[in-house]
This record gives structure tokens, C-alpha cells and sequence, in this order.
């Protein structure tokens, strides 16, 4: 007979096979180290990250099906961190018949990979276009600007500067005019200047 291990702690606070996990972006899902359970993506767009030399490094992006957090069912800690990139909602994942579950993971990884390889390589255009493509996905809606994750965020999961993002943006979304961050005003001096 086959059996899928939860880890004890986690399975006490998991949620029930029903309930539904809305996310904001930022939010993280899983750290890496921490246990945690299995979760299927219903909408949105997750970043998986491995801690490396003391920092996150972006290993993939999973969207909408694809699954996160399968260390769980070895009774292991999450090897990753999952974050929001946009508002997202996750269902607990686990109670399907495995081989399912395995071949399901199986594709996953593979577009995955052929993802992540879009959005390092290339000209930048291409990189966001892929993105944007990919976020749209993960929406289940038609892409907003004011949807996207901040410029910054954008820049890291293409590799590139934020102000090529930030180009590339006005290019693909022309009509939709580009948030930048506030820059903090400089101080008038008091006496003025001699």
C-alpha cells in the first residue's frame, strides 16, 4: 500500500483537504528549513527560491497546477523558500492517487526548466515579454500594470538592470504608464545657501 508522510507538526496546523490558502505578493508560503506541506497553485505566480551562500537565488517560477513544497510528503523540511510574486491562492495537495501526483510533478519540472531558461537568456525584450506572458498565466485574468510585482522584483527574475525592465515595460505596455518608486524629496537647508 502506498502512503504519502506528512510531517507530524505540519499536518496538525495543515489545513483541511478543502480549504484554500489566498496569498498576498511578498507572502511567503514556505522557508526553506521550515517544515511545511505540499501545495497545489490555483492562481497567481510563486517564486521558489534555494538559500545560497546566505541569499535567496530564484530557481523557478510556478503558476497556475503546478505544485510546491513536496518535501512534505518525505517528513522533510522545505528545501525552498516560496514567495507570492502576484496575489495567489494555493490548496493543499496530497490526497490524489500518487502516480498521478509524480507524473504531474515530472511535466512540472520539465517546463519549468524550459521557463527559467526564457527568462535568463535572450534579449531583454524577449526576457520580459516571457515573463509578462507568464504572469498573465498565472492570473487567469488579462495583465494590469498595476498587478505587477514592483520593478525591482521584475528586474531579479530576468536578470537584468531595473531601468532595462523598466524600458522594455513602456514597449510592451505602451498605453499603461510605469510606477516608479518614490524618491525621497532633498531637504530644503535651513538659511539657505551662501
Amino acid at each position: 500500500m502506498d502512503m504519502i508522510l506528512l510531517p507530524t507538526r505540519a499536518a496538525a496546523a495543515a489545513p483541511r483537504a478543502h480549504d484554500s490558502l489566498k496569498l498576498r505578493p511578498d507572502e511567503v508560503l514556505l522557508r526553506a528549513g521550515e517544515p511545511g506541506r505540499c501545495w497545489r497553485i490555483r492562481r497567481g505566480t510563486l517564486r521558489v527560491e534555494r538559500v545560497t551562500d546566505d541569499a535567496l537565488t530564484l530557481i523557478q517560477l510556478a503558476g497556475p497546477g503546478d505544485g510546491v513544497g513536496f518535501e512534505a510528503w518525505q517528513a522533510e523540511p522545505s528545501a525552498c523558500t516560496v514567495t507570492a510574486v502576484t496575489a495567489a491562492e494555493v490548496e493543499p495537495w496530497g490526497d490524489d492517487e500518487p502516480a498521478r501526483v509524480l507524473a504531474a510533478l515530472a511535466h512540472q519540472q520539465q517546463r519549468q526548466a524550459v521557463d527559467m531558461a526564457g527568462l535568463r537568456s535572450g534579449p531583454a525584450r524577449q526576457r520580459v515579454a516571457r515573463l509578462l506572458g507568464l504572469l498573465a498565466r498565472g492570473r487567469g485574468e488579462p495583465l494590469e500594470r498595476r498587478a505587477l510585482p514592483q520593478l525591482k522584483d521584475l528586474a531579479a527574475i530576468v536578470d537584468s538592470a531595473p531601468e532595462t525592465v523598466c524600458r522594455e515595460l513602456r514597449r510592451l505596455l505602451p498605453s499603461v504608464p510605469v510606477r516608479r518608486a518614490r524618491r525621497p524629496r532633498a531637504r530644503a537647508l535651513a538659511g539657505g545657501v551662501a
